[in-house]
């Protein structure tokens, strides 16, 4: 009976505010804000990064036509670039080899 009377807030205080304000009933989740969208698109209490650097926006960046920028094509540079840059290693797929050590299940190759 004492978790019914009270309300149990998990997480900073600023979450839960971007989360529809605190919330009330059993755990700090209400029903009727899961079943009903915000009533205005307002902007957050709290300023939220202007830049991003995660795994995907970083892959979104890489294009793969680019070409090495004029620039760097003095003498100091051309020991050290490459023609073809190398892809993110995210994506490039593991050998059979990396596979087999990860404990990852192999497809046959079809030909």
């Amino acid at each position: 009976k004492m978790a019914e009377t009270q309300t149990l807030n998990f997480g900073p205080e600023w979450l839960r505010a971007l989360s529809g304000g605190g919330g009330g009933g059993s755990g700090g989740i209400s029903t009727s804000t899961i079943a009903s969208p915000p009533l205005s698109p307002a902007l957050p209490k709290y300023k939220l990064a202007d830049y991003r650097y995660g795994r995907e926006e970083m892959l979104a960046l890489y294009v793969k036509e680019n070409k090495i920028p004029v620039d760097l094509h003095d003498r100091e540079f051309l020991s050290i670039l490459q023609e073809d840059p190398l892809p993110p290693l995210a994506l490039v797929p593991f050998t059979e080899e990396e596979s087999r050590q990860r404990g990852w299940r192999i497809l046959p190759k079809k030909l």
